[in-house]
């Protein structure tokens, strides 16, 4: 590990087990409902839930649209050090949701009978049909709860509060598997109880994240008055559209390959391909775990124009999205017949559901690359590849491969998927020089520095900004203001927090702006300490303060913004000189 890796990694490490456990746990609870449903109502029930998928489809469309984009838009305000945009971002982005989940939920139950239709079920179908109108219309009343839930906790992840936000998703989905166990079994209440305790599961995760919502201190973010503005929250549902435009574009794939199965296979067909889509959750949540450990870092490093951490990051993601996404795709693989059997389908059906999981793993490494690269983008507010890549894999490719797939006997039509990701990914690899731009800023404009806790560090830290600030033009007021602030900032804290610390560490990122202005960014390892918090005032009488009060006022005399958040475990200030 190079020095300047160390804070990157660790960053990285602290984000990505609770962000696993998390998807893991989501996995788990989407899978609850075709689990207990299937054990309890068969062929019949699978189907049900299978045919109800669009509904979360069009769900996942606006919460990940509005949620994604706004936690984007969000990190990288913090890189930039605006906490009060930071703030606003927030409060837009989850009135948004809880105002398109109320709509969801008015439109389905208003028009069941409509909505049903167009889900490729109708009055004729019999038990099917009567089980997805009750699913339908409790999950649509919850729209508002299943919004929230996911969109507090990705904000809570990038305000530095991953572990509340493990915390919830996975006491809530918990309670999701639990209370499907009593509602469908114990109580019988079959199709409506899966959906009720979806929802509750749900109601349950808010509860637990209002404690980092309300009246928090410690993070940013904080449910207060703001100004609505519109453009800014439609900018946001953009950059997330790249991600939630897949939840659309699974939304005609399940209409089209349900009308299919039902026509070739009937019931039987949707309820194997409902335990593909579930068994799926194990990789693809899994890939997206790892992606939501490395968003808030690649969006702040956009934010800080740092495009070299940016794709550190990215190697990261891609080198665990493989390890992991390869001994979890091996049991799957192995145990392909046990969890076939566990969902409660007939003895007839479970060679071909088996058969049709193992081919599903066989795409696994293609679908990693693939969501990682998404993600990736997303994070950096680059639209089109992450389009690009959400559109093939989802819809241009996927649909045509089933319905060519379909023609030919069991069990072709299971190659789908594996065919598609690899295709993704072969067609991304020669077309990314295309739809990806190079950085237009200049990263000889930005100076990397990291120390450790000595006088004889700081001196070649400030030598090295000296030089660098030289090179770029900058006068002498600026470059002393620029190692002014340097030291002065170094020195507080290897004197407060970094006592007796031999490991301690200090990481210098220096930003030359286009408009003149240096960013300043340190991160630390030490104890938690915000330098800026000693109190300033105008220096009567320089015994009447100590050291550190004296830095202070002189630093804060000669920037204009700054800002201190304790990140992934590590003390982070922004300076703007």
């Amino acid at each position: 590990m190079t020095k300047r890796d160390f804070f990157i990694t660790k960053m990285f490490y602290r984000m990505l087990i609770p962000s696993v456990i998390s998807s893991f746990g989501f996995a788990l609870a989407d899978m609850a409902d075709a689990l207990v449903v299937g054990s309890r109502l068969g062929e019949t029930g699978l189907a049900a839930t299978s045919l109800a998928l669009p509904v979360y489809m069009l769900i996942n469309l606006f919460m990940d649209g509005f949620g994604i984009g706004g936690s984007v838009y969000f990190s990288q305000k913090l890189g930039e050090g605006d906490t009060e945009q930071a703030r606003n971002c927030f409060n837009r982005t989850w009135t948004a949701v809880l105002a398109f989940g109320l709509i969801i939920a008015a439109v389905i139950n208003i028009f069941p009978q409509q909505c049903l239709g167009l889900l490729g079920t109708v009055p004729s179908d019999g038990e099917v049909y009567t089980a997805c109108l009750d699913y339908i219309r409790i999950v649509a009343l919850g729209a508002p709860l299943l919004m929230l839930n996911v969109v507090f906790a990705n904000f809570l992840r990038n305000d530095n509060n991953a572990k509340l936000a493990s915390v919830g998703f996975l006491i809530g989905n918990t309670c999701d598997i639990l209370l499907n166990i009593v509602f469908v079994i114990f109580l019988d209440l079959g199709t409506k109880g899966a959906a009720l305790s979806t929802v509750t599961g749900s109601l349950i995760a808010v509860i637990i994240y209002m404690p980092g919502i309300i009246g928090n201190k410690a993070g940013v973010i904080k449910i207060q008055r703001f100004v609505p503005n519109l453009r800014q929250v439609m900018r946001f549902f953009r950059t997330g559209f790249s991600t939630s435009s897949k939840h659309l574009l699974q939304l005609v794939f399940f209409l089209v390959i349900n009308r299919l199965l039902m026509e070739k296979s009937g019931e039987s067909g949707v309820a194997v391909f409902d335990i593909v889509y579930n068994v799926s959750f194990f990789t693809t949540y899994l890939y997206e775990g790892i992606s939501e450990a490395a968003q808030p870092l690649v969006s702040t490093f956009t934010g800080e124009n740092n495009e070299s951490d940016c794709k550190y990051v990215l190697h990261l993601s891609k080198i665990w999205a493989l390890i992991l996404g390869f001994f979890v795709t091996v049991l799957i693989a192995v145990f392909a017949k046990g969890i076939s059997a566990f969902f409660g389908i007939s003895e007839s059906l479970i060679s071909e559901s088996c058969a049709a999981v193992r081919i599903h793993c066989i795409g696994f490494a293609f679908a990693a690359l693939n969501i990682i690269n998404e993600k990736y983008y997303q994070s950096k507010d680059i639209f089109l590849p992450s389009f690009i890549i959400v559109l093939m894999r989802e819809f241009a490719l996927l649909i045509p491969c089933a319905i060519i797939l379909s023609e030919f006997d069991f069990p072709a039509i299971w190659f789908m998927y594996p065919l598609t990701e690899f295709m993704t990914s072969v067609i991304f690899a020669l077309t990314r020089r295309f739809t990806v731009k190079k950085t237009e800023y200049d990263q000889s404009r930005i100076l990397r520095i990291m120390i450790d806790n000595s006088q004889d560090s700081i001196e070649s830290a400030l030598s090295q900004s000296r030089s660098f600030c030289e090179s770029l033009g900058a006068d002498t007021k600026q470059e002393f203001a620029v190692t002014l602030v340097i030291e002065e900032i170094c020195m507080s804290i290897i004197r407060n927090a970094m006592k007796n610390m031999p490991g301690g560490k200090i990481r210098i990122t220096l930003n030359a702006l286009e408009n003149g202005d240096f960013a300043l960014n340190i991160l630390d390892n030490a104890v938690e300490f915000n330098p800026f918090s000693f109190m300033t005032k105008k220096i009567k009488n320089e015994n009447d303060f100590d050291i550190d009060e004296i830095s202070m006022t002189m630093i804060k005399s000669k920037t204009k913004k700054f800002m201190y958040r304790k990140s992934s475990g590590f003390n982070s200030l922004s300076v703007r000189i």
